[in-house]
């Protein structure tokens, strides 16, 4: 966290406007059904249609507001995350000149490429995930209580229990998946090696016909990373059910 916090420090303002932009989207989004309330609790008591018209002008500003904050807050999430990645790869690249001939037998060619290309995705990733779709999370349990307790006191205390229950489940599948995603960033490695070694080696390969033993190899690194990936993901299919 303290190096992707180095990374983001140079962009903290627009990092703020992100968090304010997602937020506002949040309590629009929230507000709508409370909105919503209102006007069928007005047509039930015999309000009058002028308070029904103020209403929906109302619910109408709020979407178009809401709207906009969507979609300004995942063009900053695109922008920040893009910006972000690019800084990664340029500090790897400048660690890696200077590694000696040691270093990079050390960390091996493929780890190497993953670090690079693949594991500077899965951060911006996580990072426009975390920005669009974590963040917002406690914001909205706590708004969505507090909106709840407001209308019942029941429907309130059924909302506390019900984001309780799924603090639970989420916290135990996140630490079932964390193993999983360590053994996947492993065979991932272990792929990238395979096809380095098959692609600078088909001459020789060829020329001893082994070409079925690299053929096995290569589809043994393909379905451990496959099975792995698969139960992590229906881990997360569980949390979303």
């Amino acid at each position: 966290m303290k190096v992707f916090l180095h990374f983001l420090k140079p962009y903290w303002k627009m990092s703020l406007i992100t968090l304010i932009v997602v937020i506002f989207d949040v309590v629009g989004a929230l507000m709508i059904p409370t909105i919503t309330a209102d006007m069928i609790n007005i047509g039930v008591n015999g309000g009058t249609i002028e308070q029904m018209i103020q209403k929906g002008l109302f619910m109408l500003l709020v979407t178009v507001l809401s709207g906009l904050g969507a979609l300004l807050g995942s063009w900053l999430c695109a922008e920040l995350s893009s910006r972000i990645g690019k800084d990664i790869r340029d500090e790897v690249y400048d660690k890696s000149l200077a590694f000696s001939s040691s270093d990079f037998e050390r960390f091996g060619t493929g780890s190497m490429i993953t670090r690079t290309l693949n594991d500077t995705n899965i951060i911006q990733q996580a990072f426009v995930i975390g920005i669009q779709m974590i963040v917002p999370v406690p914001f909205m349990c706590i708004m969505g209580i507090v909106f709840a307790f407001n209308i019942n006191k029941d429907m309130g205390v059924l909302v506390l229990g019900a984001m309780f229950l799924v603090v639970l489940v989420a916290s135990f599948i996140i630490k079932k998946a964390s193993v999983i995603f360590s053994k996947l960033q492993k065979f991932l490695d272990r792929m990238n090696v395979v096809l380095r070694e098959n692609i600078t080696g088909v001459r020789v390969i060829r020329a001893f016909n082994k070409e079925p033993h690299e053929q096995e190899r290569m589809n043994k690194s393909f379905e451990d990373y496959a099975k792995a990936s698969i139960k992590a993901n229906q881990l997360f299919s569980l949390l979303d059910s």
